[in-house]
């Protein structure tokens, strides 16, 4: 008798629970994993208004503006030409998310990584070749 509520008790809660897989991640109702495949390109202004140009995680563009709601229940709360936030939603961790422009300090902030051969040299700023002379006539 004892195996059989058992048993009854295992089955309901399986029932309630919904017989999700336990093996399988939950589902991402707020669109989390999405919000590092998006990218920030830029602004366009036109009049008072304010335009954020975004590449989605299909690589598709959009056009976004300030409180606009996106499909993935996102909401637009911030536009500047330095970076875009968003809401995600009430229930969503993290509840606030921040792009910053594509592209922002080329030249300056990377400078160390392309002043650098593959090789370790130093290479030449204004031709962009290495100062090394291939035995072989290169």
């Amino acid at each position: 008798m004892a195996v059989k509520h058992g048993l009854l008790v295992g089955i309901s809660l399986l029932m309630l629970t919904g017989m999700r897989d336990p093996f399988q991640p939950p589902e991402d109702r707020c669109h989390i994993t999405e919000l590092s495949t998006w990218r920030y390109h830029g602004t366009v202004s036109r009049g008072p208004r304010v335009i954020g140009l975004v590449q989605d995680g299909r690589h598709k563009w959009r056009r976004i503006e300030l409180h606009e709601a996106l499909n993935s229940g996102w909401t637009v709360s911030h536009i500047s030409a330095q970076h875009v936030t968003i809401e995600t939603g009430k229930d969503c961790e993290p509840s606030r998310w921040q792009w910053q422009r594509q592209g922002q300090g080329q030249g300056e902030g990377n400078e160390s990584m392309d002043s650098r051969d593959a090789d370790g040299g130093h290479t030449q700023r204004t031709g962009g070749k290495s100062t090394k002379r291939d035995a072989g006539g290169g």
